[in-house]
């Protein structure tokens, strides 16, 4: 029994999923960090599996770990509330004044992307995604 414990406890310290985020511009507000595994739910913040809010006090790059994401296919979508608003500040045309980054680094220009863009297998010890925060 003892075993079977020290195993689970193992596996499930084991499926941390380690996202680094870099090109972070100024050393204020928060990262709100989205992790979906259905494409139906893709990126509607209240249908996500994990969220995440971290605050940010450096420029640079930012590691944000979300523990107990078993391995699967996954898709994040993140942006860098500058001012504390606790939401994604856009134009008056609906562009993202703030910066904001998915899963593969995807940046279609004229559209959110989709699911198939933005999905990524992760593997617990094996999979760190590297996206990279940008305005429009």
């Amino acid at each position: 029994m003892i075993l079977l414990l020290s195993w689970l406890l193992f596996f499930m310290k084991s499926s941390e999923l380690r996202i680094v985020f870099t090109n972070l511009q100024q050393p204020e507000g928060r990262l709100y960090v989205a992790v979906f595994d259905k494409k139906a739910d893709f990126l509607q913040p209240d249908r996500a599996r994990f969220q995440q809010v971290v605050p940010v006090r450096k420029t640079g790059s930012l590691e944000v770990i979300i523990a107990g994401v078993p391995d699967g296919a996954y898709a994040i979508s993140c942006f860098h509330d500058v001012n504390g608003n606790g939401i994604l500040d856009k134009n008056w045309l609906g562009v993202p004044t703030e910066p904001y980054c998915f899963s593969n680094n995807a940046r279609p220009r004229f559209r959110a992307p989709r699911w198939e863009e933005a999905k990524f297998s992760f593997i617990a010890g094996q999979t760190i995604p590297r996206l990279r925060l940008e305005k429009w």
